[in-house]
């Protein structure tokens, strides 16, 4: 019996996503019309609708147009039109609910309805500028675990990151600073946890021009004594899994899928994206548990650490890892907005410890999907130290 493959449909790639947001950013946009904007002079009114409708088409615009970078190269009108478009659509989506919302306020609600716009619209501005700051800095995290399975007084390092959904939105400059903060904590081993790409990074010739630097950058992280290691997660089988895996080939990053590697001191599991819901020849086991199971009784000797892109913990197999490295929930990314990427139930961002002497490692991500704000989830590197005693 076999279950679902790893690769799918975004959520972006579905109509009924895009009838949602232009319904929700259609409404945002109207009701700040009906209550602000028909009072104003014409060409402030003017003004208004031909931004706004021009911020609702324009995401769109800028994903319809992704196929033709094959064809035509690197756009930057690909990203301009993301960029500008989602960060006014939140602009004004924040402003539309302030706006509404001020009016149950008793101080503010008696204040006058220009004075109401103007207050609701420098709120929305304060947040959306710190969202961006917030988007662009990549944090350190620092953990410790102690553990009998190393040696006594032997320190390993592990850089995690994930998430970093490199693609026509991403600035090199961006991905210059994560890579230099992986690289100036001096890592053992860097160990990235899927979403390394997020759109056509590459075509059957190869890598684009534009994205060649980009592997070059994070190529760096590979020089560690162990190397760099990755799983796939779901955005590097939405555009095809030949251009993530070009790309991280180009970059020298090592792939494990349902896959072990002996590294010495530790050894390192990775599992596929959704191979907890994929089934194996083994009756009522899924690839994930499969994976583990196989796992000689030398190598449980060792530390073992198993990358996952999703936190996902199957009962079965706690116990039989020792640290589990997940990413996928960008710590929720956009807080308090709704988002897929919400921190599962049970699974909170950071360190946890999972009992038997398990641990999982749930980061923020380096990364970002959509806007290019962050709301109280920076962008994080994870830095664990492994110390024997």
């Amino acid at each position: 019996m076999k279950g679902p493959r790893p690769n799918g449909e975004r959520i972006s790639d579905k109509n009924g996503f895009w009838a949602a947001s232009v319904c929700l950013i259609s409404v945002a946009h109207l009701h700040v019309y009906l209550a602000v904007g028909r009072h104003l002079p014409f060409a402030y009114e003017a003004v208004w609708l031909a931004v706004g409708v021009a911020s609702v088409i324009s995401s769109y615009a800028a994903h319809r147009i992704a196929p033709l970078r094959p064809v035509l190269g690197w756009m930057p009108l690909n990203a301009a039109l993301h960029r500008c478009g989602a960060c006014w659509n939140v602009f004004v989506i924040l402003a539309s609910c302030l706006l509404f919302a001020s009016r149950a306020a008793p101080a503010v609600g008696r204040m006058p309805l220009d004075a109401r716009f103007a207050l609701s619209c420098a709120v929305s501005f304060a947040v959306c500028v710190y969202g961006l700051v917030e988007g662009s800095v990549v944090r350190t995290v620092q953990a410790e675990i102690r553990t009998k399975k190393l040696p006594r007084g032997r320190r390993l390092r592990i850089a995690h990151l994930s998430d970093l959904h490199i693609g026509p939105f991403m600035f090199f400059s961006f991905a210059d600073r994560v890579a230099r903060a992986v690289k100036s904590a001096s890592p053992d081993l860097v160990a990235i946890t899927g979403d390394i790409v997020d759109g056509p990074v590459g075509d059957d010739a190869g890598i684009f021009p534009r994205y060649a630097p980009f592997a070059d950058k994070f190529g760096e992280m590979a020089d560690a004594p162990l190397g760099a290691w990755a799983v796939p997660g779901n955005h590097d089988y939405y555009d095809g899994f030949g251009n993530s895996r070009d790309f991280m080939k180009r970059a020298r990053i090592k792939l494990l899928r349902t896959e072990k590697a002996d590294l010495g001191d530790i050894v390192l599991a990775g599992a596929d994206d959704m191979d907890h819901k994929t089934w194996s020849e083994t009756p009522r086991m899924t690839k994930s548990e499969e994976l583990l199971e196989s796992l000689t009784e030398a190598e449980r000797g060792k530390f073992v650490v198993l990358m996952r892109h999703r936190p996902k913990i199957e009962a079965t197999t706690v116990g039989l890892f020792d640290l589990q490295l997940s990413g996928h929930t960008h710590g929720g990314q956009m807080f308090p907005l709704p988002s897929s990427r919400h921190r599962i139930p049970g699974r909170p961002r950071g360190l946890l410890a999972l009992g038997r002497g398990a641990y999982l490692c749930v980061t923020n991500g380096a990364g970002f999907v959509g806007p290019p704000m962050r709301f109280f989830a920076p962008a994080e590197i994870v830095v664990i130290d492994l110390i024997g005693e």
